[in-house]
C-alpha cells in the first residue's frame, strides 16, 4: 500500500491542519505586533513625548529674618528654581529686585467716621471698571515703592561674554541664597521680584541684554526682536513680600 501524500489526506484533516496554521500565524503577528507596539510606547514616551513638550520652570522663594543692627534688618532670600516640565531647559536669564515699600495710616480722630465713610464709597466705586482691586480700611500702600538692591545674571547661550551655563534637567532643581538689608525706619515691607528667562534645551538661545522697568524692577529681555510663536524664549515672574515689622 503506498504511502498516504497530504493531498490523499481527509479533507476534515487538511481543513484542521489549516486553521491550526492560521491561529499560529495570527497569534504569531499578534505577538511580533504588541513588541513593536511596546517598543514604540517607551521610545515615544522616553524621547519623542519630552522634545514635544513645552519647556516649564516654576520659581519660588523662601524668606527669612537672619539680624539685625539698629534699624537694619538683614532678610535671606533663597530662590529656588525648577524643572517642572517633561523637555530639559536651558536658563538664560535670571533678575532680582527687592523693593522698599512705604505704607501710610490712617491718624485717628474725630472725623474718622467720615473718612471711613469716604473710604467705603471709594472702595464701591471702585468695583467696577478695574481689573484690579487693593484696598484696605485704615491704611495705603504708596504705588511703585523703591528699589534697594537688583541683581542679574545672563547664563551662556545669553551673552557673548564669559558666563556660566545653567541648564535644567525634568524635576531638578537649583537654588541660589541673596542676603538684603533694609531700613524698617525708610519701610515698613519688601517686595522680592524674581524674573527668569528661559528655553527649551534643544532650542537656540536667545541673545538677552538688561533693562530696568518705569517702577525700577530689572529684567532679561531679547537683545534683538523675538517675535512670538517662533521665539523660543519663555519666562516666569514670581513675587513675595517681607514685612519689616
Amino acid at each position: 500500500m503506498s504511502p498516504q501524500t497530504p493531498s490523499d489526506k481527509p479533507p476534515e484533516k487538511r481543513r484542521r491542519l489549516g486553521l491550526e496554521g492560521a491561529n499560529t500565524l495570527v497569534q504569531t503577528l499578534a505577538i511580533l505586533g504588541a513588541g513593536a507596539w511596546g517598543v514604540y510606547t517607551f521610545v515615544y514616551e522616553a524621547r519623542i513625548k519630552p522634545g514635544l513638550a513645552p519647556p516649564s520652570v516654576s520659581v519660588k522663594t523662601d524668606l527669612a529674618r537672619v539680624g539685625e543692627r539698629g534699624d537694619r534688618v538683614a532678610i535671606r532670600s533663597t530662590v529656588t528654581r525648577t524643572n517642572v516640565g517633561q523637555a530639559g531647559v536651558r536658563v538664560l536669564g535670571l533678575t532680582y529686585t527687592a523693593i522698599g515699600i512705604r505704607t501710610r495710616f490712617a491718624e485717628p480722630g474725630a472725623d474718622e467716621a467720615a473718612r471711613a465713610a469716604e473710604r467705603e464709597a471709594a472702595f464701591r466705586a471702585a468695583l467696577t471698571g478695574t481689573a484690579s482691586l487693593d484696598v484696605a480700611r485704615d491704611y495705603t500702600r504708596e504705588s511703585g515703592g523703591t528699589p534697594i538692591l537688583r541683581q542679574g545674571l545672563l547664563f551662556s547661550g545669553a551673552t557673548p561674554l564669559p558666563s556660566e551655563p545653567s541648564d535644567l534637567n525634568p524635576g531638578e532643581s537649583v537654588s541660589r541664597d541673596v542676603i538684603v538689608y533694609a531700613d524698617r525706619k525708610a519701610y515698613d515691607a519688601v517686595r522680592f521680584e524674581v524674573r527668569l528667562a528661559y528655553a527649551k534645551e534643544d532650542d537656540p538661545p536667545v541673545r538677552l541684554r538688561f533693562e530696568a522697568g518705569a517702577d525700577g524692577v530689572l529684567a532679561a529681555v531679547p537683545a534683538e526682536p523675538c517675535p512670538a510663536p517662533k521665539c523660543p524664549l519663555r519666562t516666569t515672574d514670581f513675587a513675595t513680600e517681607f514685612s519689616l515689622w
